[in-house]
């Protein structure tokens, strides 16, 4: 994963392909979970990809918006369905700071279950600790905005994503 800079000189213009952490304070991947033919979680009629990918489009928004120096790289922004491989593989190639994975999970069966609530998964091999202290921190965001049940953090390194 490279960035274009662009320079010029005279009548001459430079394109220079460097590493994104050269112009970013921060690199983040955010990825929209399953895609394209892949629905994921169905309820009701519902599917799981289209609502991954419309909270990834409103966050976005807000890292369009931000006026700090991070460099943020989406799996998907449409209905096409990524291979795991090119998922991690954007994580991995841009060395990112951040990688992030939305999804919307419903019970094995598909029924309607009482069991519900918010999760976040983080690298249980992280010996740093960050990985644990930022689902910590994404998941108290997500309980106050959404009003949610608590279903704490979570262990996510038996998950390829």
């Amino acid at each position: 994963v490279l960035e274009v800079q662009m320079t010029s000189e005279d009548e001459y213009i430079y394109f220079d392909f460097v590493d994104p952490h050269e112009i970013y304070d921060y690199v983040v991947v955010v990825d929209a979970g399953h895609g394209g033919n892949v629905p994921g979680a169905t309820k009701q009629g519902v599917y799981e990809k289209d609502l991954n990918l419309d909270i990834v489009l409103e966050l976005k928004k807000l890292f369009d918006r931000t006026d700090k120096n991070i460099g943020v790289y989406y799996t998907r922004t449409d209905d096409s369905n990524p291979s795991f491989e090119n998922r991690v593989g954007l994580a991995n190639d841009s060395e990112a700071d951040l990688f992030l994975s939305v999804h919307n999970n419903s019970t094995a069966s598909g029924r309607m279950s009482s069991i519900n609530g918010t999760e976040v998964m983080y690298e249980g091999g992280d010996t740093t600790g960050e990985s644990k202290s930022f689902s910590t921190l994404c998941l108290v965001h997500l309980l106050n905005e959404l009003g949610s049940k608590s279903k704490g953090t979570v262990v996510g390194d038996e998950v390829y994503i």
